[in-house]
């Protein structure tokens, strides 16, 4: 009669870190190699071979290269929606913590234009798919800065004639642009300069006059 085997919560715990480990290694090699030779030029054989793992496993934990490119937009996401999070907690006007979280952003996004360059030309050739999963965690990043419109509203500060989805699509886009201008610049723009450069066009859609 066949054994049965159950893992120990040792073992599970164990295996569980040892599966992390192995995405975090396949994850920092797809973002070093995507940042060096753009999304086209990378292979699932060379994210393997720089990860130091078999690169079976990409298609064991990602489902493909398509799978971990959208889960390297995700992970190069993640970290700001904590960080505007607390900002928009925090102490400040509302005008004062927009501008920190936009700050914010582009101290993230300007800390490697390569990869910051090569994920924006692969956003307009990804599957629908990837693109609603973008759509999801793009709405999700903003509520943040949906809370200070708000904030300013309530306060008198924002004008309060728009919708409030027509001016955080409004924010994305300006912002959006504004990084593609310092990441052209040359020298780079600084995220100082970056945001100082787009904030006439935030202050016109949101104060009043």
């Amino acid at each position: 009669m066949p054994r049965s085997y159950t893992l120990s919560d040792k073992a599970r715990a164990e295996r569980d870190a040892q599966k992390h480990a192995t995405q975090r290694a396949l994850l920092d090699a797809a973002r070093t190699l995507v940042a060096e030779r753009g999304v086209e030029g990378v292979s699932v054989v060379e994210v393997g071979r720089r990860a130091g793992v078999s690169h079976s496993l990409i298609n064991a934990y990602f489902d493909g290269k398509a799978g971990l490119i959208s889960a390297l937009v995700r992970d190069f996401n993640a970290p700001q929606l904590a960080q505007s999070r607390e900002i928009a907690a925090g102490p400040g006007t509302p005008e004062a913590r927009l501008r920190a979280i936009l700050l914010a952003w582009a101290v993230f996004d300007l800390a490697d234009p390569a990869l910051l360059r090569t994920l924006q030309a692969h956003s307009w050739d990804w599957s629908d798919a990837a693109e609603e999963e973008n759509r999801a965690d793009r709405q999700q990043g903003l509520e943040p800065v949906g809370l200070l419109i708000r904030d300013g509203q309530a306060s008198g500060a924002f004008r309060d004639d728009l919708a409030l989805d027509d001016q955080l699509a409004a924010i994305w886009a300006i912002y959006t642009n504004g990084m593609r201008e310092a990441v052209f610049a040359r020298p780079v723009q600084s995220p100082e300069e970056a945001i100082a450069a787009i904030w006439g066009q935030i202050a016109a859609l949101l104060l009043k006059v």
